[in-house]
């Protein structure tokens, strides 16, 4: 049966485990998930603010390698002989050589300064292009100031001009480009041409895939030129974004930058990119921060839960463990208790728990001894019960068996005396001669028939006897005086005469079954409730040796579930049956106490 959790040693200490840590643990962790909000949205929205300073950095590295790389080209002196010499490299070899070092100082300037996706190009005043992706190809150079770039890089002077977006037909395909263009100036003349280094969008800002993730997260990032108009990262969610004045910031009580755009609240972060003076500038929607921040905080909240309950689990497996010889032991003390003294318990180690597991099972041991030793005692005492019984009884039977045959004597002819005691030293002989406790079936029945054998003749013949006894059932063992006993129940209650007694044996099983059915007055149900509860009392006699001992005999030595039953109806005779463990006598035994 289940038991109280504080009535175990396992459940107080589980018990005091939740309430003094477990319990005390959960409530501080949901203050602090109540209480650090505050601290986790700073330090959420500081990391946001790295992360763009980051980007910042890298675009304005970016900037710088390709403000270096177009100085190597147009500050080359070779470059600008061959820029001001005429395109005769296919006849001259010099300008061929000088051809050649050029495409080659461009490659390089593109392997080892920049990224392998840029795109770097000389526009020649001569008509010519000079590209790492095309080598050298013939244009109209009136083409050239139909460029975006054209007349705005004139008016630098050489200084870099940045042109973004900018779209670059590359044959079939086309690539959006961060595009930085330089007039190329020489010694004696102020334009040679145009150098020209573009990088791809995606590398120099994000991807369309990390736009793409960064908005399913509520963040938008745009690129503001140093007169706050907007370069990259317009989409057509974000229009009302794109369009918002950087004036509207303003910092909030928690020290962090704020706009309000069509009514919604959005953090700022804001970062420089000193190179080009543009801004890179990321809005995160407030509702998505929340969430954002609610996910970082499950997040850290399951990381330690995780580890807390690891630890606990790991102390709860270690409680089992050293609770368990206890638990072991109270089993085997209620086997005990119930009477199964076959239970000892474990032993490992040498502590205090181990100490007392050695000494129960020596005390189990001793009690086991004792037991054994009274069951053996009463077992004898049983058995010189019996006996003495048995001595009370044969003399008692001889007294009426004697006086019947004084008044045979008396009252008929000499004829009857020499029958009736030869019967009865047939009858003596078996009582006295074996000091056995378990006869064959046969031989009960021999001393059943000699005993009835004497009641005929004391009754005048009145009562009869049959049998149906299947020849392998003879040689059965049962205890002594089992059915004279039954049978004289039958004659002194049956209280009719004549009087007919039927004996039948049957094997059910493994077990024999012996009924006896008699045709005399019957039996109330009063009257075998009076008989059932009698054979339950101890001291009680109904006849003779008595049925209460017959059935206190079998269940002594075959156990509980074999006994005697006994139903009755009136009119209708008394049924009484014996229900016998089967068990066959061995053949060298079985004519051991015959004579």
């Amino acid at each position: 049966m289940l038991r109280s959790p504080l009535k175990t040693l396992r459940g107080k200490i589980l018990v005091s485990l939740f309430l003094l840590i477990i319990l005390p643990v959960v409530i501080i962790l949901y203050r602090f998930y109540k209480n650090s909000e505050h601290i986790v949205q700073v330090q959420l929205n500081q990391s946001n603010l790295t992360a763009v300073t980051q980007k910042a950095s890298t675009m304005n590295d970016m900037a710088v390698r390709m403000i270096s790389a177009s100085a190597l080209i147009i500050n080359d002196l070779e470059t600008e002989k061959f820029l001001k010499d005429p395109p005769d490299w296919s006849d001259n070899y010099i300008n061929f050589q000088r051809l050649t070092n050029l495409q080659q100082k461009m490659s390089n300037v593109k392997d080892l300064l920049l990224d392998y996706s840029t795109y770097i190009g000389i526009y020649d005043n001569r008509g010519y292009t000079h590209t790492t992706w095309s080598a050298v190809s013939k244009v109209d150079p009136l083409d050239f100031a139909k460029e975006s770039w054209f007349a705005p890089t004139r008016e630098h002077s050489g200084f870099p001009y940045w042109s973004v977006p900018y779209t670059l037909q590359t044959g079939a395909t086309s690539t959006n480009l961060v595009l930085m263009t330089r007039q190329i100036n020489g010694t004696y003349s102020s334009n040679y041409g145009t150098f020209f280094i573009g990088v791809p969008i995606s590398v120099f800002f994000y991807s369309a895939s990390e736009l793409a993730s960064q908005q399913a997260e509520g963040i938008t990032t745009l690129l503001y030129d140093d007169q706050q108009r907007l370069l990259l990262g317009r989409t057509s969610s974000n229009q009302a974004l794109a369009g918002a004045s950087l004036q509207n910031i303003r910092t909030n009580s928690s020290g962090m930058q704020e706009i309000t755009v069509d009514n919604k609240v959005y953090l700022v972060n804001d970062a420089y990119v000193p190179q080009l003076g543009w801004h890179l500038v990321q809005f995160m929607n407030q509702a998505d921060f929340a969430k954002q921040l609610s996910r970082e905080k499950d997040k850290s909240i399951t990381w330690i839960m995780a580890w807390f309950l690891l630890f606990a689990i790991a102390f709860i497996i270690l409680m089992l463990r050293v609770t368990s010889p206890f638990k072991q032991l109270a089993k085997s003390m209620n086997k005990v208790g119930k009477g199964e003294f076959n239970t000892s318990v474990q032993i490992k180690g040498e502590d205090e728990m181990a100490m007392l597991g050695s000494n129960f099972n020596k005390m189990v041991h001793h009690l086991q001894n004792l037991i054994n030793d009274l069951y053996d005692e009463q077992r004898r005492k049983q058995k010189a019960q019996f006996q003495a019984l048995q001595a009370q009884i044969n003399p008692h039977f001889l007294l009426n068996t004697l006086n019947s045959i004084k008044w045979m004597a008396l009252l008929s002819g000499a004829e009857h005396v020499s029958e009736m005691i030869t019967k009865l030293g047939k009858l003596l002989n078996f009582t006295m001669r074996n000091e056995q406790e378990f006869v064959t079936l046969r031989e009960e029945l021999d001393y059943l028939q000699v005993y009835l054998s004497l009641q005929e003749i004391r009754y005048h013949d009145q009562i009869t006897f049959s049998y149906t006894i299947p020849e392998p059932l003879l040689d059965c063992e049962m205890l002594k005086f089992t059915l004279q006993p039954a049978v004289e129940n039958s004659i002194l209650h049956g209280n009719r005469f004549p009087l007919h007694i039927e004996l039948v044996a049957e094997e059910q099983g493994d077990r024999l079954l012996i009924s006896l059915q008699d045709n005399g007055v019957g039996m109330s149900e009063e009257k075998i409730q009076e008989v059932e509860a009698t054979l339950h009392q101890p001291h009680a006699k109904f006849s003779g040796i008595g049925i209460r001992n017959v059935n206190e005999r079998i269940k002594l030595h075959y156990g509980s579930q074999y006994g005697m039953q006994i139903s009755s109806k009136p009119d209708e005779g008394v049924h009484l049956q014996l229900m016998l463990p089967m068990k066959r006598r061995d053949a060298e035994h079985a004519h051991l106490d015959r004579g």
